[in-house]
């Protein structure tokens, strides 16, 4: 992809922002009604307006920001989540001098309780302290005189290890956000705008690592490997169809007929998919938002759906070298979270 630059002199606002997400832990299986309770989060976040980078003037108001976030899960059984969180929050209509804006977020926590066969046979939701959250939100914005905003609306959050431990059923949580930004110094900046010149395709290989647990009974880890083959084709500076193939290796196909074999005679054919996989990206800066879907062309069992999904994040370290963490479901049930590198060619 060539891109020309060209140079100014613009400004974007700061925020030093608090909110309050008073919600209630939702219980989306039977298994997790004992769980169920009213509970309450806060957090508070250091944000920046991105209309003026390089960017932000193809999306609508767009800001990013990263903070701290504490939440009471409302019940001895649930305990307490710590954890981090960045986000981007992108206008989608205004009305009446109010600004809606889609905000999401993606993060790591830590739960303070997890499921214990003996201390905590209650929790059946989450397996490990460590886990991923991801926020979801749409709020009102105001802008005040005197630079303040307030917001005000609704948003969803989701606590899980995205299969790496059993049980995994993971928590979501519907809340009310409430949010005050305390308005900080203006940032006067150089503008870079890139202009895309053609709209090629890239391509890119990605190596892929996985890590995933089965069995809550008698639990047993897989190691998941794989190799992935993009066409990046660049329909603007940020957004981007993605095609390709993915090629995985996984054991847990042979382990759930017969859960006796040892992993090292299980034949390469056996444990491999193929799939033929279309999606689409928007891009951030160095950091890409990305979804897709695909179709196995080749699978050894009926063990999983025949569509899959992928939801996750790429970095960029240059213009060849990425690095990428994607969440692969099913119809909503995680399969495992996968890291990558990947190269263009």
């Amino acid at each position: 992809m060539l891109c020309i630059f060209k140079s100014n002199f613009a400004q974007d606002n700061s925020y030093l922002s608090l909110s309050s997400t008073p919600g209630f832990l939702l219980a989306h299986r039977a298994d997790l009604k004992n769980l169920a309770a009213h509970n309450c989060g806060f957090d508070i976040s250091f944000e920046k307006e991105r209309e003026n980078s390089s960017w932000g003037s193809n999306y609508s108001k767009p800001s990013t920001g990263i903070g701290l976030m504490y939440y009471n899960l409302g019940m001895e059984q649930t305990g307490h989540a710590f954890g981090f969180l960045s986000h981007v929050k992108l206008k989608v209509f205004s009305f009446r001098e109010v600004d809606f804006l889609f905000r999401m977020g993606a993060g790591l926590a830590y739960l303070t309780k997890k499921f214990d066969v003996f201390e905590n046979r209650r929790n059946q939701a989450i397996g490990s302290h460590v886990n991923g959250s991801m926020q979801f939100g749409l709020v009102g914005r105001k802008e005040l005189a005197n630079d303040d905003y307030i917001e005000a609306g609704i948003s969803i959050s989701h606590y899980s290890n995205a299969a790496f431990k059993v049980p995994n059923l993971g928590y979501n949580i519907p809340s009310i956000t409430l949010r005050y930004g305390f308005h900080n110094k203006v940032n006067k900046q150089v503008k870079s705008m890139p202009v895309l010149e053609n709209k090629k395709v890239d391509w890119t290989a990605l190596f892929i690592y996985g890590r995933k647990q089965r069995n809550f009974a008698n639990p047993k880890d897989f190691n998941i490997w794989g190799l992935q083959l993009r066409g990046i084709l660049n329909r603007s500076e940020v957004k981007s169809w993605r095609f390709g193939l993915d090629y995985t290796l996984d054991k847990s196909y042979v382990h759930s007929i017969k859960p006796e074999i040892p992993s090292n005679q299980i034949s390469v054919i056996d444990q491999s998919e193929l799939a033929l996989v279309g999606g689409f990206q928007w891009g951030f800066g160095k950091t890409n938002i990305i979804a897709e879907m695909g179709a196995y062309l080749y699978k050894p069992t009926v063990l999983k759906n025949a569509l899959s999904q992928r939801m996750g994040l790429a970095y960029k370290f240059n213009q060849k070298l990425y690095t990428q963490g994607m969440l692969r479901f099913h119809r909503g049930v995680a399969d495992f979270f996968e890291i990558g590198l990947g190269y263009q060619l």
